[in-house]
């Protein structure tokens, strides 16, 4: 069975994706809220966005880990866990690296823990990765492939146009939001040069933004 035939057999489409995106992403952010609880006993906002509740890596390796699934289920799960570590720490790492070099920022340091590379990922986060891959293809994916499944129609289709849009706008502001933060930050008595920086400086002060990613924290430049 060819890669293309696979792919369509589980459904492997825009619309489909991008839902499992959004799924993945709230998931995301629900699982950090409720680890923050278990560890410090208090909720913490682990959004990446500045409107919703979306934990963006989450849905990257929700839609990674469904493709690799297709093509892992019939597999042994020492093969499985292997992949599953590899991938979500590439994830990890790279996820880390793009935030740094686009918006010089960072939202997670393991240079703490025992065997990091370079504080963005470590052997404890990459053993999570695996077990939270397995359970991904051994108790998720069977449910998500019935899901994903469903026949398309119009409805859907306009509903998926809009909230693409949405996510897309949302990703934007939040880019914007976070490079003038990080303007502010560097120079604290800036003074907005446009009506878009005076409106991103009203909307999206220091407050609201050291509220919605508590753990971002800035290189010194």
């Amino acid at each position: 069975m060819n890669i293309k035939y696979k792919l369509r057999e589980y459904n492997v489409s825009y619309q489909s994706m991008f839902w499992l995106f959004i799924i993945g992403s709230v998931i995301g952010f629900i699982l950090e809220g409720i680890w923050h609880i278990i560890r410090k006993g208090s909720w913490e906002s682990h959004s990446a966005t500045v409107w919703g509740p979306f934990c963006i890596i989450y849905g990257i390796a929700a839609i990674v880990l469904y493709i690799a699934a297709i093509f892992l289920k019939d597999r042994n799960i020492f093969f499985q866990m292997v992949i599953c570590a590899v991938t979500g720490s590439a994830i990890e790492y790279f996820s880390s690296l793009f935030q740094e070099v686009c918006f010089g920022s960072t939202s997670w340091n393991y240079s703490k823990q025992m065997f990091n590379i370079g504080g963005r990922i470590s052997l404890r986060m990459t053993i999570l990765w695996m077990l939270l891959g397995i359970i991904f293809i051994k108790l998720m994916f069977p449910v998500l492939a019935k899901l994903v499944a469903g026949t398309r129609n119009r409805r859907k289709d306009i509903l998926c146009l809009c909230f693409s849009f949405f996510m897309g706008l949302n990703l934007f502001v939040t880019s914007a939001a976070v490079l003038r933060w990080g303007e502010r930050i560097d120079k604290p008595n800036i003074l907005p040069r446009s009506s878009v920086e005076a409106f991103l400086d009203e909307k999206f002060d220091n407050e609201r933004m050291e509220k919605t990613f508590p753990n971002m924290v800035f290189k010194d430049k």
